[in-house]
């Protein structure tokens, strides 16, 4: 089965690379558009038989733990009006990961809107997905709460985390 892993940066992918040097990893940029527009080449070129994103988000919640890994259940695009709403479901069933929803936003510390995580790329990658009928699925490691400063961002903690997820997922 050939899965590809999507992540938005280069800085998200060097824990994973160190650990699996030969990683499937497609670099897809930060933020909708970008991410929308890599997913769908890479469907398109490389068809693949699942995708799975991986990548650091906020916390809406004090109680998620810097460095833990979700699987992401549904995303949304945050601030589109409600009338014209669409959630996001992954296809692809990722076990033993607490899960959580999400929402894509343009910006940090918008508020929760009833979602657990933030992050400026799932919305765009699921609906990429959904429309052109590849499984997927998506694992984000908490680097910060909504409201810390970048400055305050656990980075390194996260990036190592959802590598030793990402492992685990693809050697399972």
């Amino acid at each position: 089965m050939k899965t590809l892993i999507l992540i938005p940066t280069e800085l998200e992918a060097v824990a994973l690379r160190r650990l699996w040097p030969d990683a499937p990893i497609r670099i897809t940029g930060v933020g909708m558009a970008e991410t929308a527009a890599h997913t769908a080449r890479i469907i398109v070129n490389e068809h693949p038989d699942r995708l799975l994103m991986v990548g650091i988000a906020g916390a809406y919640r004090k109680s998620m733990r810097i460095g833990e890994v979700y699987a992401v259940a549904r995303e949304k695009i945050h601030d589109i009006p409600e009338h014209f709403f669409t959630a996001y479901e992954s296809t692809w069933t990722l076990d033993g990961f607490p899960t959580g929803n999400s929402n894509t936003t343009n910006g940090i510390g918008l508020p929760d809107a009833g979602s657990d995580l933030e992050n400026m790329e799932g919305a765009a990658f699921m609906a990429v997905c959904c429309a052109l009928g590849v499984p997927c699925a998506e694992l984000r490691a908490v680097s910060n709460y909504t409201d810390d400063p970048y400055e305050s961002w656990h980075t390194d903690e996260a990036v190592e985390a959802l590598a030793q997820a990402v492992v685990k997922v693809l050697r399972s």
